[in-house]
């Protein structure tokens, strides 16, 4: 389908790549790789994909000035697009909600209809949902520091996260020593693990709230999961996305190890599961690792289905999930912008398709108006991502007596 600007043919769908509200020059978009693939999946798609940040928008003669590869010159270029049909959210900033607001009252399509997730609001969500409730480790909403305390206390072991935070830097673990003389807290900054020592678990909140500052947090039981040598965690990452038919495709499930005694994986090494998961399970049969993967591809449906049931139709979510020693299955968070890192180290060219879903998505949510992309209450909220992390290595609640706050779920 061609429609006309300004005397000039424009392919459509106009795809808007959003990288956040600050400007960025052609140089700057141009470097990013995740970025390049996306352009040369575009040869196949065939939508007019632009680039684009929310001071490059002009809502008063509806355009935008958008980046865009010219494959005839090999070259980046800049010029005026209508408004775009369909916008990809890859990034935030402090007037991404209101930019999101007004696209939404312009009956602008999104690939996804939520910015970034709130975890409380995902595991509230999660734990009426009478499948995904098994797959929750025991999570409070926090309210204020002493209920932190009495949570970490009652758990033992636990991670502390923010509502809201992307790659890992906004969780810290807390957990009792081994010879119940005080508590060891951990959590990572950019890649470099900081593991300290405090005499008691009033020195390791304190601690946590100076990490935290005024963000609003939930603590979570932390679920055995299975390690390696030297206490090294391993958890997955699941890219699934709808394809051009609109069906549910699993582009990747990766094995993700972290640092030694490190609270997350990520800037972890990456592995492709269908090859890692006997090396995590050497005692287990190959009936069992056979069964394994079917729970896990079935886990993932799930995942998705309930979050759509709440937000609308998603083309895409990055789901994070862990396994413990008996082999069920956790949620760990579920992720709006995916920076698709740990599935390029892990599968390369293999994996080219998760840049090809999202456009040959937008071309079907284009021509298809009747398919749901309804947003919630909290859905355009500016989210915590950048241009910089797109590249970088996204049963009814009950009241708990002994700590006075709303306890989401529930030990089988």
């Amino acid at each position: 389908m061609v429609r006309f600007f300004r005397s000039t043919s424009v392919v459509r769908p106009i795809v808007g790549v959003y990288l956040g509200s600050e400007y960025l020059s052609r140089r700057e978009i141009k470097a990013y790789y995740r970025l390049r693939k996306l352009v040369e999946a575009n040869r196949k798609a065939r939508t007019t994909l632009t680039f684009f940040t929310g001071a490059d928008v002009d809502f008063a003669r509806k355009r935008f000035y958008g980046a865009y590869y010219d494959y005839r010159t090999e070259t980046w270029r800049r010029k005026y697009f209508p408004l775009p049909d369909v916008v990809y959210v890859r990034g935030g900033g402090r007037r991404t909600r209101r930019l999101l607001e007004k696209f939404d009252d312009l009956g602008i399509r999104r690939i996804n209809p939520l910015a970034a997730f709130y975890k409380d609001d995902l595991f509230k969500i999660m734990s009426k949902d009478p499948i995904m409730r098994r797959h929750l480790p025991s999570t409070v909403i926090i309210r204020n520091w002493q209920e932190a305390k009495r949570a970490v206390r009652r758990f033992g072991k636990a991670y502390l996260k923010a509502h809201r935070g992307r790659r890992g830097l906004q969780v810290m673990r807390i957990e009792r020593a081994a010879n119940r003389r005080g508590y060891w807290y951990s959590y990572s900054t950019l890649g470099r693990l900081v593991r300290r020592r405090a005499i008691n678990l009033d020195v390791a909140v304190r601690s946590a709230r100076s990490f935290f500052g005024s963000k609003k947090i939930i603590v979570q039981k932390a679920i055995d999961l299975v390690k390696l040598r030297h206490n090294r965690l391993v958890d997955f990452r699941a890219e699934v996305q709808r394809d051009k038919r609109g069906e549910l495709d699993i582009v990747g499930v990766c094995v993700r190890v972290g640092q030694p005694n490190s609270p997350i994986t990520t800037h972890a090494f990456a592995y492709r599961y269908e090859d890692y998961l006997s090396k995590l399970f050497p005692h287990a049969s190959d009936r069992e690792i056979t069964n394994l993967k079917y729970d896990i591809k079935d886990f993932l449906y799930n995942v998705y289905e309930a979050v759509e049931r709440k937000y609308g139709q998603f083309g895409e979510i990055g789901i994070d999930f862990g396994v413990d020693r008996n082999r069920r299955i956790w949620l760990i968070e579920c992720n709006a912008q995916s920076a698709k890192v740990s599935i390029v180290k892990a599968y390369g060219s293999r994996a080219d398709r998760i840049f090809l879903n999202p456009l040959e998505y937008a071309k079907l949510i284009t021509e298809n108006s009747d398919i749901p992309n309804r947003t919630a209450d909290r859905a355009t909220t500016d989210s915590a991502a950048s241009v910089a992390d797109f590249e970088a290595a996204k049963e009814e609640a009950k009241p708990v007596e002994d700590l006075g706050v709303e306890e989401l779920t529930f030990q089988y």
